[in-house]
Protein backbone atom coordinates (compact mmCIF):
# COMPACT_ATOMS: atom_id res chain seq x y z
CA UNK A 1 0.00 0.00 0.00
CA UNK A 2 1.35 3.18 -1.21
CA UNK A 3 1.95 6.29 1.06
CA UNK A 4 -1.28 7.98 -0.26
CA UNK A 5 -3.58 5.06 0.23
CA UNK A 6 -2.68 5.31 3.69
CA UNK A 7 -2.98 8.66 4.21
CA UNK A 8 -7.17 8.10 1.78
CA UNK A 9 -7.79 4.89 4.36
CA UNK A 10 -7.18 7.19 7.40
CA UNK A 11 -8.72 10.12 6.28
CA UNK A 12 -11.88 8.21 6.07
CA UNK A 13 -11.58 6.36 8.75
CA UNK A 14 -11.74 9.66 10.40
CA UNK A 15 -14.54 11.16 8.68
CA UNK A 16 -16.10 7.78 9.93
CA UNK A 17 -15.58 8.36 13.45
CA UNK A 18 -16.50 11.92 12.93
CA UNK A 19 -19.91 11.06 11.65
CA UNK A 20 -20.28 8.42 14.09
CA UNK A 21 -19.86 10.44 17.00
CA UNK A 22 -22.15 13.18 15.18
CA UNK A 23 -24.88 10.36 14.63
CA UNK A 24 -24.81 9.86 18.72
CA UNK A 25 -24.86 12.86 19.96
CA UNK A 26 -27.80 13.86 17.75
CA UNK A 27 -29.55 10.61 18.69
CA UNK A 28 -29.16 11.31 22.78
CA UNK A 29 -30.32 14.88 22.09
CA UNK A 30 -33.07 13.36 20.16
CA UNK A 31 -33.96 10.80 23.05
CA UNK A 32 -33.69 13.09 25.86
CA UNK A 33 -36.03 15.95 24.26
CA UNK A 34 -38.78 12.82 24.24
CA UNK A 35 -38.14 11.44 27.53
CA UNK A 36 -39.02 15.18 28.80
CA UNK A 37 -42.25 15.26 26.86
CA UNK A 38 -43.32 11.81 27.87
CA UNK A 39 -42.70 12.99 31.48
CA UNK A 40 -44.64 16.42 30.43
CA UNK A 41 -47.42 14.07 29.19
CA UNK A 42 -47.30 11.62 32.13
CA UNK A 43 -47.70 13.90 35.01
CA UNK A 44 -50.59 15.63 33.05
CA UNK A 45 -52.23 12.19 33.17
CA UNK A 46 -51.06 11.32 36.83
CA UNK A 47 -53.23 14.68 37.61
CA UNK A 48 -56.20 13.92 35.47
CA UNK A 49 -55.82 10.61 37.72
CA UNK A 50 -54.84 11.78 40.35
CA UNK A 51 -52.52 9.08 40.64
CA UNK A 52 -49.05 8.07 39.79
CA UNK A 53 -48.00 7.03 36.02
CA UNK A 54 -45.63 5.49 34.13
CA UNK A 55 -43.70 7.61 31.55
CA UNK A 56 -43.56 4.45 29.34
CA UNK A 57 -44.58 1.23 29.68
CA UNK A 58 -40.98 -0.37 30.64
CA UNK A 59 -40.59 2.62 33.23
CA UNK A 60 -39.39 1.79 36.70
CA UNK A 61 -40.79 4.98 38.37
CA UNK A 62 -43.90 7.42 38.12
CA UNK A 63 -44.08 11.09 38.01
CA UNK A 64 -45.09 12.28 41.49
CA UNK A 65 -44.95 16.15 41.79
CA UNK A 66 -43.65 19.02 39.75
CA UNK A 67 -41.32 21.28 41.36
CA UNK A 68 -41.21 25.21 40.12
CA UNK A 69 -38.56 27.67 41.17
CA UNK A 70 -40.23 30.82 39.55
CA UNK A 71 -37.47 33.34 40.38
CA UNK A 72 -35.40 31.20 37.97
CA UNK A 73 -38.19 30.20 35.11
CA UNK A 74 -37.32 26.51 36.21
CA UNK A 75 -39.58 23.82 36.15
CA UNK A 76 -39.22 19.92 37.02
CA UNK A 77 -40.94 16.99 36.97
CA UNK A 78 -40.28 15.05 40.60
CA UNK A 79 -40.01 11.05 40.04
CA UNK A 80 -40.95 8.40 42.64
CA UNK A 81 -37.36 6.98 42.54
CA UNK A 82 -33.61 8.54 43.07
CA UNK A 83 -32.05 5.66 41.77
CA UNK A 84 -29.29 6.39 38.97
CA UNK A 85 -31.37 5.31 35.95
CA UNK A 86 -34.75 7.07 36.89
CA UNK A 87 -32.39 10.38 37.98
CA UNK A 88 -30.82 9.99 34.23
CA UNK A 89 -34.85 11.78 33.33
CA UNK A 90 -35.39 13.74 36.64
CA UNK A 91 -34.84 14.50 40.00
CA UNK A 92 -35.73 11.49 42.46
CA UNK A 93 -37.48 11.23 45.36
CA UNK A 94 -35.39 9.74 48.21
CA UNK A 95 -37.84 10.29 51.38
CA UNK A 96 -41.45 12.02 51.60
CA UNK A 97 -44.68 11.88 49.74
CA UNK A 98 -45.56 15.35 47.86
CA UNK A 99 -49.31 14.36 48.95
CA UNK A 100 -48.10 14.62 52.66
CA UNK A 101 -46.08 18.04 52.34
CA UNK A 102 -48.10 19.67 54.65
CA UNK A 103 -47.20 17.33 57.46
CA UNK A 104 -43.87 15.44 56.72
CA UNK A 105 -40.53 16.92 55.01
CA UNK A 106 -39.83 15.71 51.25
CA UNK A 107 -36.06 14.78 50.45
CA UNK A 108 -35.65 15.49 46.20
CA UNK A 109 -32.12 14.04 44.82
CA UNK A 110 -30.80 14.68 41.15
CA UNK A 111 -27.77 15.20 39.15
CA UNK A 112 -25.36 18.27 39.73
CA UNK A 113 -24.56 18.61 36.05
CA UNK A 114 -28.04 18.39 34.62
CA UNK A 115 -31.79 18.33 36.62
CA UNK A 116 -30.34 20.14 39.45
CA UNK A 117 -27.73 22.39 38.40
CA UNK A 118 -30.28 25.58 39.09
CA UNK A 119 -28.87 24.58 42.74
CA UNK A 120 -25.28 26.25 42.56
CA UNK A 121 -27.25 29.56 42.19
CA UNK A 122 -29.93 29.16 44.60
CA UNK A 123 -29.87 31.74 47.36
CA UNK A 124 -31.46 31.52 50.82
CA UNK A 125 -35.09 33.42 50.63
CA UNK A 126 -35.83 31.66 47.05
CA UNK A 127 -38.89 30.42 46.89
CA UNK A 128 -39.97 27.15 45.48
CA UNK A 129 -43.43 25.40 44.97
CA UNK A 130 -44.25 21.82 45.02
CA UNK A 131 -47.15 20.43 42.65
CA UNK A 132 -48.54 17.19 44.25
CA UNK A 133 -50.47 14.89 42.42
CA UNK A 134 -53.84 16.35 43.78
CA UNK A 135 -53.26 19.52 41.86
CA UNK A 136 -52.28 21.26 45.45
CA UNK A 137 -49.04 23.29 45.16
CA UNK A 138 -46.67 23.90 48.36
CA UNK A 139 -44.72 26.31 49.16
CA UNK A 140 -41.21 26.92 50.48
CA UNK A 141 -38.50 29.01 51.18
CA UNK A 142 -35.00 27.96 50.87
CA UNK A 143 -33.10 28.62 54.09
CA UNK A 144 -29.76 27.25 53.80
CA UNK A 145 -27.21 25.06 52.06
CA UNK A 146 -24.68 23.24 53.42
CA UNK A 147 -22.06 21.28 52.27
CA UNK A 148 -21.73 17.13 53.48
CA UNK A 149 -18.90 15.06 53.12
CA UNK A 150 -20.60 11.45 53.42
CA UNK A 151 -17.74 9.57 54.55
CA UNK A 152 -17.69 11.52 57.66
CA UNK A 153 -21.48 12.31 58.16
CA UNK A 154 -25.10 11.36 57.29
CA UNK A 155 -27.34 13.92 55.17
CA UNK A 156 -29.40 13.55 58.34
CA UNK A 157 -32.67 13.89 56.39
CA UNK A 158 -35.18 14.22 59.48
CA UNK A 159 -38.94 13.74 57.99
CA UNK A 160 -40.99 14.46 61.21
CA UNK A 161 -41.87 18.14 60.73
CA UNK A 162 -42.42 19.62 56.95
CA UNK A 163 -39.98 21.23 54.60
CA UNK A 164 -38.08 20.45 51.61
CA UNK A 165 -34.47 19.41 51.27
CA UNK A 166 -32.68 19.29 47.52
CA UNK A 167 -29.68 17.12 46.82
CA UNK A 168 -26.89 16.90 44.14
CA UNK A 169 -23.28 16.22 44.30
CA UNK A 170 -20.61 18.67 44.78
CA UNK A 171 -19.00 20.37 43.57
CA UNK A 172 -20.71 21.18 40.60
CA UNK A 173 -17.79 21.75 38.46
CA UNK A 174 -15.96 18.53 39.55
CA UNK A 175 -14.52 16.46 36.49
CA UNK A 176 -15.40 13.36 38.17
CA UNK A 177 -18.87 11.88 39.26
CA UNK A 178 -20.00 10.26 42.06
CA UNK A 179 -17.59 12.24 45.02
CA UNK A 180 -18.24 11.93 48.71
CA UNK A 181 -19.76 15.65 49.36
CA UNK A 182 -23.07 16.47 48.82
CA UNK A 183 -24.92 19.94 48.74
CA UNK A 184 -27.94 20.08 50.64
CA UNK A 185 -30.29 22.56 50.83
CA UNK A 186 -33.03 23.08 53.06
CA UNK A 187 -36.42 25.15 52.65
CA UNK A 188 -38.92 25.67 55.11
CA UNK A 189 -42.52 25.12 54.44
CA UNK A 190 -45.03 27.90 54.27
CA UNK A 191 -48.53 27.51 55.46
CA UNK A 192 -51.21 28.75 53.15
Amino acid sequence: MTRQNVIGVLSILALLTGMTSAASAIWMTAKARLAQQLLDTAWQNSKTLAIPAKPWQWADMTTVGRLTIPAMDQSLIVLSDASGEAMAFGPGLITGDPLHAETSALAIGGHRDTHLAFMQNLEPGTRLTLEALDGKLHHYTLMDRQIVDTRVQSLGIATQSPGLILVTCYPFNARQTGGPLRMVMRAAYLPT
